[in-house]
């Protein structure tokens, strides 16, 4: 990685972290809830302090980076090659998950879509599945049990 490209990421980094922070100040006002009966403030808080947390965490790995001299000195002449097929496999995917979220549901659609994506970045063994399965289980349980926001169940299911 040269340092161009680590300035470039630095600055997302910062930007996302002043992003996260504005959230937090944002919605100070808003009642937070309980785990049990969330109410306005609990979203924007989870979601600014994951993000400042994150950019912090992104910011040090650079930092990090940089200090044990991985950057390249050098700026590279050419530009870094874009994988078009792969962006658009992605995209393919996504178009799949629209289409089968109408007929099978969010759920089916979610496992299916996860699990495609998974194989088009290489993952290729059990994990794929268990990963995929528990994503899944996971959003279940987050929204349409623990929030009580029904998922769409399709037409066929």
């Amino acid at each position: 990685m040269n340092r161009t490209v680590i300035r470039a990421r630095m600055i997302a980094a910062l930007l996302f972290m002043l992003a996260g922070l504005l959230t937090l100040w944002q919605s100070r006002g808003l009642r937070f809830g309980t785990l049990n009966h969330i109410q306005a403030g609990f979203f924007p808080v989870v979601f600014g302090g994951l993000l400042t947390v994150l950019s912090i965490l992104m910011l040090a790995g650079l930092l990090l980076t940089l200090r044990r001299g991985r950057a390249a000195d050098r700026e590279t002449n050419g530009h870094e090659p874009v994988f078009s097929r792969g962006s658009l496999a992605i995209l393919g995917v996504f178009i799949l998950f629209v289409v089968l979220t109408y007929g099978f549901g969010f759920l089916l659609s979610s496992f299916i879509t996860l699990w495609a994506i998974g194989y088009l970045l290489g993952l290729r063994s059990w994990r794929l599945m268990m990963l995929a399965l528990f994503t899944t289980a996971s959003i279940w349980l987050i929204f349409d049990w623990w929030l009580g926001i029904y998922l769409p169940p399709g037409v066929w299911i």
